[in-house]
């Protein structure tokens, strides 16, 4: 006796199975389950984060921060109260504050990490943040558990958004502190605008809300 005359129902049941599979397969398929997905912007991507031992290695960790797109590790820059440090203030330029009085009123770190993320998830495919400073390193003596340092700066932020500045020049005052567990952190930033240029103040009103 051949198979399918022994077990009738064998090759209807598989071909009953396939006919079922084949509208579930076209359904999942149409739900794009199996596309490609475009990749987002990470917010907090690759860290190169390293332990501030000196105020010079905080500046590196500031660049790479914005390198990088990691709003942790540009928090991690500035200092907190669970440091044992003051909190971290900022004092904006006056054009950025002729700006946006009220948004700089309780500036702190909180407000720094909110914003650098809203730059970050607005950026445009495969850019990259940049900063340079000048001087590039701190050669400052510090003065007990404290330091100050004052450069230039020229920051890029390649975002999508067509109502808001992408470069701001500038200079800024540093004043590093030293924590218990002899670690570096930016605990007080004060902005200076210069003529004709944008100050990195006004991308910060600009991007403390979404």
């Amino acid at each position: 006796m051949k198979q399918a005359e022994r077990y009738p129902g064998k090759g209807r049941g598989a071909a009953g199975l396939l006919l079922l599979l084949v509208p579930i397969l076209a359904l999942v398929g149409g739900c794009g389950l199996f596309d490609t997905r475009q990749p987002e912007n990470p917010i907090n991507a690759g860290s190169t984060f390293e332990q501030p031992t000196t105020p010079s290695v905080v500046l590196r960790n500031l660049e790479s921060a914005l390198t990088s797109a990691n709003a942790s590790d540009y928090r991690k820059c500035f200092s907190d109260t669970s440091l044992g440090l003051p909190p971290f203030v900022f004092y904006p330029s006056a054009q950025g504050l002729s700006a946006a009085p009220s948004k700089f009123v309780q500036w702190g770190i909180d407000q720094e990490e909110t914003y650098i993320g809203n730059i970050f998830a607005q950026l445009m495919k495969g850019s990259v943040c940049s900063v340079q400073f000048s001087p590039t390193d701190v050669t400052d003596v510090p003065i007990a558990d404290s330091l100050q340092f004052s450069a230039t700066y020229s920051v890029h932020f390649p975002h999508m958004r067509d109502d808001a500045e992408r470069d701001a020049d500038g200079t800024l005052l540093f004043t590093f502190r030293l924590s218990k567990q002899n670690e570096w952190y930016i605990s007080s930033w004060r902005d200076v605008a210069i003529p004709n240029k944008t100050s990195w103040s006004l991308i910060k009103a600009r991007f403390i809300d979404k």
